[in-house]
């Protein structure tokens, strides 16, 4: 492999990183390309090595992002993906995304996606592939009838032919199956069959299917009607009704289609890099598959759940559903006289002019979604169509505003050999995706996992985020592929580095182009001097976290930050920072966790709270940890946390009972800088209204951060006192 076979465009964005290493990328991208369809665990271990060397260009972690999705890897590609729209901007990734949640088991999360407004924002293909997963997510989430309203926002006009239109008669056709609408879903399998000159559905396997089950149906419906050796039937003329104890679901149909590949059987093209869009295949170099994540998972829409499985019962809209979905009269070739029939109309396109429920392109004008109108089945009847009631108002909850937690580990969820109080109920009450995010660099992830089990905690080594990773990354892309770092820290960083391509050296006579320094409780003064001659020759300097003590059951102990104060002010120099309070870690986490609405967990104002500001997000301070509520009160506006509780146990509060801002009950007043407080509200909304109410006065000028005085009487008193906190009389 050459690195000139890769699109030239796609080379170009590889000149961020030096020669040496974009050729190393290119190769890998090339790779990815050759053997995605044959081998996708291979093209994947590919885009990871790029991904490796070139996290921070966005066409790699792209390609990372189809790389996992096509291996089948969800959780991966979701993350990948998300990346690389943070880093391009590039809004035609959301359909990918979307079905990665699919692929999660979070249909709700895909119509999230889809409903918002950047999903609601997409035009063309790219929207068209939007609405193709929103329509499977529905029908998973058992909403079939909300699935076909969606798709009835796009051009089902018939006589269409190519991938595009085959892929989306294919999912209308699924949605109407299972919705228990199976003559007009015969229907529109046969216009994506006839629409599929390029193979992508299984629009004539689903008609056989079909078929077959026709035949079983008459077969049996014949046998029911002899009666005494007189076939009633036939005597009569008139047909005997259809027992419904013998009549084969759509369920049951269904689970007949063979699994495809991730959802779908839907081939993808090897790319050279994924970019955005599904272009026909005649379209000119393209960059992307054909096949992506709406292709596969949405493709195959409708086939796993029907409302015989998950009964909802679907929204109705009288007067709208009348306008925008008018009921289609029965198919004169759908009506079975005779047991063969269904099979002979199966080729060609199909005349809808009377059965159809295409919709015209202006029709989006009156549909704003698939929860704002909903067709009635086809054999529905009107009197017992209903309005599903409104849901109960849900709880403002953590969990209700954050699809993911990135907690600390240190003074949040363990402290040394111990579990912080509450620690372990919290996290096993809840759903929310959470991630383990360290400054600790001594141990692996899947040491920092082991210990966490230890103490009783659910957590694999893909929940932990450590700073060493992120230290490694950081060498890796700044530095030529093959260069030497001097490690000052355990083996498991070092094990680190050479994962990210870096040779380890512990010895600065080894010439090494970086040091990189963690935390080692076996960091002395021969391996800081080793660490500072390297630096004064010119290395980069990379230092895992600048934590100046480290939380134990015993108390606070020497931090890495105290070991890299002693480097700063022997060599003058200022380290590259990996971890919190820098943007390099968490945006590491953000990107694992892969969720829209993060939510940052620590017990240190100076790292974890500073961290989330930097990269933009919420957080939490618990009262766990190093950072009291003195130092809370008096804390600089990057340091401030949205909200603030006395452990993990705060979790399952209402978000607006314990976030910063003035709370019920009590009154806080600040005269200089003496805080008095009083008031007898809920317990939790304390902290939070007197900081706010210093944050305030600090701000405006009238009081010193340095000369907080704290009075309060009571109840008030009582619950400050027990928080630490020195309350003048």
């Amino acid at each position: 492999m050459s690195a000139s076979d890769l699109d030239p465009e796609v080379r170009r964005d590889l000149l961020t990183l030096d020669k040496a290493n974009a050729e190393i990328v290119a190769r890998h991208l090339v790779m990815v390309s050759q053997v995605l369809l044959d081998d996708p665990v291979l093209a994947l271990e590919h885009a990871r090595a790029a991904r490796a060397r070139a996290s921070r260009v966005g066409v790699v972690r792209e390609t990372a992002g189809i790389a996992a999705y096509n291996a089948g890897e969800w959780q991966e590609a979701a993350t990948e993906l998300r990346a690389a729209r943070r880093i391009t901007g590039n809004p035609s990734l959301l359909p990918l995304i979307a079905d990665c949640e699919r692929g999660l088991g979070r249909p709700e999360r895909a119509v999230e996606i889809a409903r918002g407004d950047e999903g609601r924002a997409l035009k063309g293909e790219d929207a068209t592939e939007m609405r193709i997963v929103e329509a499977g997510a529905r029908i998973d989430l058992g909403e079939p009838e909300k699935a076909i309203v969606t798709l009835q926002m796009e051009n089902l006009k018939p006589g269409q032919v190519g991938t595009g239109p085959a892929r989306l008669f294919y999912a209308y056709a699924s949605a109407l199956q299972a919705a228990g609408r199976r003559e007009d879903a015969i229907t529109w399998y046969m216009n994506a069959a006839a629409a599929d000159v390029d193979d992508v559905t299984d629009a004539e396997f689903r008609l056989t299917e079909l078929a077959h089950d026709d035949e079983q149906s008459e077969e049996e419906s014949s046998a029911d009607s002899v009666r005494g050796g007189v076939d009633e039937a036939a005597a009569t003329g008139i047909p005997a009704p259809e027992d419904p104890a013998t009549t084969t679901s759509p369920r049951a149909e269904s689970e007949t289609v063979p699994v495809q590949s991730k959802t779908s059987d839907v081939p993808a093209p090897a790319p050279v890099v994924p970019d955005a869009g599904a272009p026909e295949p005649n379209a000119p170099e393209p960059r992307v598959p054909e096949s992506s994540a709406p292709e596969t998972k949405a493709a195959d829409a409708g086939a796993a759940d029907t409302p015989e499985t998950r009964s909802v019962a679907p929204e109705q809209d009288d007067e709208r559903s009348q306008a925008s979905d008018p009921e289609p009269a029965e198919p004169e070739a759908a009506e079975p006289e005779a047991a063969d029939e269904s099979i002979a109309p199966l080729e060609g396109t199909a005349d809808l002019s009377a059965t159809s429920s295409y919709v015209e392109q202006d029709a989006t004008d009156l549909i704003e979604s698939a929860d704002d109108l909903v067709a009635p089945p086809a054999d529905a009847e009107p009197e017992k169509s209903a309005t599903v009631p409104a849901a109960p108002a849900r709880r403002n909850t953590f969990a209700d505003r954050y699809d993911a937690l990135l907690l600390d580990l240190d003074g949040t969820v363990f402290a040394g050999h111990q579990a912080i109080p509450n620690a372990k109920e919290t996290l096993e009450g809840l759903d929310t995706a959470r991630f383990f995010v360290t400054n600790n660099a001594s141990r692996r992830p899947s040491e920092v996992a082991a210990h966490l089990r230890d103490l009783g905690f659910e957590a694999s080594a893909e929940m932990v985020v450590t700073s060493a990773q992120t230290g490694a990354r950081l060498l890796a892309e700044h530095l030529p592929a093959g260069s030497r770092a001097l490690v000052i820290g355990t083996d498991g960083l070092a094990q680190e580095v050479r994962e990210a391509g870096i040779a380890v050296t512990r010895s600065a006579g080894d010439g090494p182009a970086a040091v990189i320094q963690g935390h080692s409780p076996d960091t002395g003064w021969a391996q800081l001097s080793e660490a500072a001659l390297a630096i004064r020759a010119g290395a980069l300097w990379v230092a895992t976290n600048v934590d100046a003590t480290l939380p134990s059951e015993r108390g606070l102990l020497v931090g890495n930050g105290s070991m890299v104060a002693a480097l700063r002010n022997a060599t003058g120099k200022e380290p590259l920072v990996a971890g919190k309070p820098a943007a390099p870690l968490m945006a590491d986490a953000i990107a694992r966790a892969g969720g829209s609405a993060p939510l940052v967990v620590g017990d240190r104002l100076d790292t974890d709270i500073e961290g989330g500001h930097s990269v933009g997000i919420e957080s939490v301070l618990v009262l766990t940890g190093v950072s009291t509520v003195t130092d809370l009160l008096a804390a600089p506006p990057e340091q401030r946390p949205t909200y603030v509780v006395d452990d993990l146990a705060g979790l399952f509060e209402d978000v607006d009972a314990v976030r910063v801002a003035p709370q019920p009950g009590w009154s806080v007043t600040v005269d200089g800088s003496t805080v008095t407080v009083a008031g007898d509200g809920d317990e939790i909304g304390l902290v939070p209204a007197l900081a706010s109410a210093t944050w305030k006065a600090i701000d405006n000028g009238t009081a010193d951060p340095e000369e907080l005085r704290i009075r309060a009487e009571g109840e008030a008193r009582a619950k400050l006192a027990s928080l630490g906190v020195a309350v003048v009389d």
